[in-house]
């Protein structure tokens, strides 16, 4: 499957490793994504879902002693598909998950806490981290709700914890 001029493009920026290029395009369907954020690694036409392939553009952020790794998946065409967040203390991870963009906007990160790693990966829980125009502005906390849509379902409400900031879903009642 070739990629269409826009694609084509955008594959271009890849191969120079033009960050300040590959942020522009970022910011068109995540208009906070900051500058802050190192080029880590980058992969072209790889299969990023089932017979479908695109692009792979992982950036680094350091915090403190964490490390956070954010992969951005675009479809062959230059088109963002999904995004992917891990977070390392001391080379060892700590969290993982997804992050959802919304009407061109950074919605949330959902990270799952592991209780274990090895020999299985068990699930201690999960933190929602909700974003308003750029900032972190509320985590939720939940033992084994693993959808965003969960967080709002009533049947849920004493399931959920507070843990930072506003609330914004009306847990706190």
């Amino acid at each position: 499957m070739e990629p269409s001029e826009s694609g084509i493009e955008f594959e271009k920026l890849i191969k120079e490793n033009d960050t300040i290029s590959l942020i522009k395009h970022h910011r068109k369907f995540d208009s906070d994504f900051s500058s802050d954020w190192k080029l880590n690694e980058t992969e072209t036409r790889v299969e990023i879902d089932h017979f479908k392939y695109g692009y792979n553009i992982e950036w680094i952020k350091r915090k403190s002693d964490t490390i956070i790794y954010r992969t951005y998946t675009f479809d062959i065409d230059g088109n963002f598909y999904y995004g992917h967040e891990k977070r390392e203390l001391n080379d060892k991870l700590v969290s993982r998950g997804g992050i959802e963009i919304e009407n061109g906007k950074l919605k949330y990160i959902r990270q799952v806490y592991p209780k274990e790693i090895e020999p299985k990966f068990k699930v201690d829980y999960y933190e929602f981290e909700l974003f308003d125009k750029g900032k972190l502005v509320a985590i939720y906390r939940a033992d084994h709700l693993n959808h965003y849509y969960m967080l709002t379902e009533e049947k849920n409400k004493d399931k959920i914890k507070l843990v930072y900031g506003i609330d914004l879903l009306n847990v706190k009642k």
